[in-house]
């Protein structure tokens, strides 16, 4: 996961949106104490970086982002800034552990209608797993869970 160098480049592009996920190794994101802190700074770290985010979920052990970046030269201290400060803020929770279980993993959504949609779509759904309203061995989409209750 985290050995070795990456085989090729992250996918990036500043005129479409990104579907960003960060994997903890331990579920200390979304604990009492912390969730708060997390909010606060994901949104101190886009801001100073002009990083637009559209769409947000902390789920404990990851987080999704829907976001824009103003220029694909400001997506390295992004995402350094942003996994450095929530592992400092994050340490005393991991009792020795790393945070990170795994690199930044990022997608390019192809286009601002139909797949911007389903991310958002997908990010809502983890919101809604997160706070346990819904389990994913019942739904996969939004579509199914409004199936559900108008069933």
């Amino acid at each position: 996961m985290l050995k070795g160098n990456p085989k090729w480049k992250r996918p990036l592009d500043s005129k479409l949106p990104i579907h960003l996920t960060l994997r903890a190794s331990k579920s200390v994101l979304r604990l009492p104490k912390t969730f708060r802190k997390v909010e606060v700074l994901i949104s101190e770290v886009a801001r100073k970086h002009g990083v637009r985010i559209y769409k947000r979920a902390n789920v404990g052990n990851h987080l999704h982002l829907a976001l824009k970046i103003p220029h694909v030269r400001r997506w390295a201290a992004f995402i350094r800034e942003l996994t450095g400060r929530l592992g400092l803020v994050l340490r005393e929770f991991l009792g020795g552990a790393r945070l990170w279980l795994q690199r930044p993993h990022t997608r390019v959504v192809r286009g601002w209608q139909k797949a911007f949609g389903i991310v958002k779509e997908y990010i809502e759904l983890n919101i809604l797993e997160a706070e346990g309203i819904i389990s994913r061995k019942e739904t996969k989409t939004l579509a199914g869970l409004k199936a559900i209750f108008d069933g």
